[in-house]
């Protein structure tokens, strides 16, 4: 944000924030207020600008999570602004000041939170706080966002790194668990749900890594790239936050009644991942943020990149059939977008069915990319397999089953589930099924 939009303060305080000898300055950001959470056009904190160029903040804040932190970014209106959005200036606000003396803000009490309790959440009073402003003073909430999409990044991680955990809880519980004389994770039933703890582990990865490489690209001036990223950001944040809570479900009832025990993780792991779907945008908050993309003209360079990526993918491999499932899903969206209703209301209503089938798609493109690649260097098909188990999902029960229900996966089960090798042809045959029914099978 500071490098971005204020290059002095950002040569001031970037290197130490990025310092890594132990002395690196903490960072924060600060939206919310009782009037105001998504929307932050409302907000009542003020700023006034002090002779010395410098502002004072004065009003509440209802939710600052490391409110102890050296720097905060904040959002306040500065004194004659216009009402809404677009009268907020963003400020940097120092916990201390240049004598050492604490900056005028008090912590009014700290959240009784329902989970990320190792992260203290606070009320903030701004008491004519000392603070910078940041880059133009009209573009504040402009400003705050690119903090606010790269905390979106952040939260895509956050939840594959969640899945990724409850997958492993889930199989090593299984595996080492006798139930009705034989090991849990040889039960059928048991190792189709354990697969598809693994599907959303290895696509939430995917998607992680998938959406940090695209920023990496924007932020070396690439500026096809930073289009593409105002989809991505948002469709996988979304994707990322309601997979992980069905995940955190799943591997609680894995581990049985010792999963709703707090001598294990899994009651933590679920009560942290639900945050993720309210910080930085709630569903229904990041698909209205979805169609605005698609309404600036964003959606051009989503389906360009998932298209290339589609397109690699049909050339030859275990997963080549699934190009084509990821490139017809594409039509669907474009013949979706443009048939949405002119009116202000009936737009909204397809907007998060359409978000998620965005996600699946550019998720599915990577995965099934990465499933050529990886039978390629290594013979395995396994990768190709659970992308054509991820894409499955586009289609609903009709073609879910033409994977799930075929027996035959099952003595492959714990190469799948455990990283073995899987036979390329196995996965093509999976694929080509999965393709079989998703081209006769509406979108849902």
């Amino acid at each position: 944000c500071l490098e971005r939009n204020d290059p002095a303060l950002a040569e001031r305080f970037v290197p130490r924030i990025a310092d890594d000898t132990g002395k690196h300055m903490t960072s924060a950001m600060v939206l919310t207020e009782k009037a105001g959470g998504s929307d932050v056009g409302v907000n009542e904190t003020t700023a006034t600008r002090a002779t010395d160029g410098t502002w004072r903040l004065n009003g509440e804040k209802w939710f600052c999570s490391c409110a102890h932190s050296d720097l905060i970014l904040v959002l306040a209106r500065p004194e004659g602004a216009p009402a809404g959005s677009r009268g907020l200036g963003l400020f940097l606000m120092p916990r201390l000041l240049e004598d050492g003396t604490r900056n005028t803000f008090i912590i009014l009490r700290l959240k009784d939170k329902f989970g990320t309790r190792a992260m203290p959440s606070a009320e903030v009073g701004l008491r004519g706080a000392f603070a910078w402003q940041v880059g133009a003073i009209e573009r504040g909430l402009p400003q705050m966002m690119d903090m606010v999409n790269l905390t979106r990044v952040g939260i895509a991680t956050a939840t594959a790194g969640a899945m990724r955990r409850n997958a492993f809880e889930a199989l090593t519980h299984a595996r080492g668990r006798t139930t009705f004389g034989e090991r849990l994770d040889l039960h059928p039933l048991m190792r189709d749900q354990l697969v598809e703890l693994v599907v959303d582990s290895v696509a939430g990865l995917t998607a992680a890594l998938g959406v940090a490489d695209m920023l990496d690209r924007a932020d070396s001036g690439d500026g096809t790239a930073e289009l593409t990223l105002r989809l991505q950001t948002p469709l996988f944040k979304l994707h990322g936050t309601e997979r992980a809570r069905v995940a955190a479900t799943e591997a609680m009832e894995v581990r049985g009644g010792d999963g709703f025990i707090e001598d294990w993780p899994e009651p933590r792991i679920l009560r942290d991942v639900y945050v993720h779907a309210i910080w930085e945008g709630s569903g229904n908050v990041i698909a209205l943020d979805t169609l605005r993309a698609i309404e600036h003209g964003a959606l051009p360079g989503f389906v360009a990149d998932t298209e290339r990526i589609a397109e690699s993918v049909s050339g030859s491999g275990p997963a080549s059939s699934l190009g084509q499932v990821v490139l017809n899903g594409l039509r669907d969206i474009e013949t979706t977008v443009a048939s949405l209703p002119d009116d202000a209301e009936s737009r909204q209503l397809p907007v998060r069915r359409l978000a998620r089938r965005m996600a699946m798609l550019a998720i599915g493109a990577r995965l099934a990319e990465q499933g050529n690649a990886f039978a390629a260097d290594t013979g395995s098909g396994r990768l190709a397999w659970l992308a054509a188990r991820y894409l499955s999902r586009l289609g609903g029960h009709a073609a879910q089953r033409t994977i799930v229900d075929d027996a035959s996966w099952l003595q492959h089960a714990p190469a799948i589930l455990h990283g073995g090798h899987v036979p390329a042809d196995v996965a093509q045959d999976a694929a080509q099924a999965v393709t079989a029914q998703l081209l006769v099978t509406a979108p849902v």
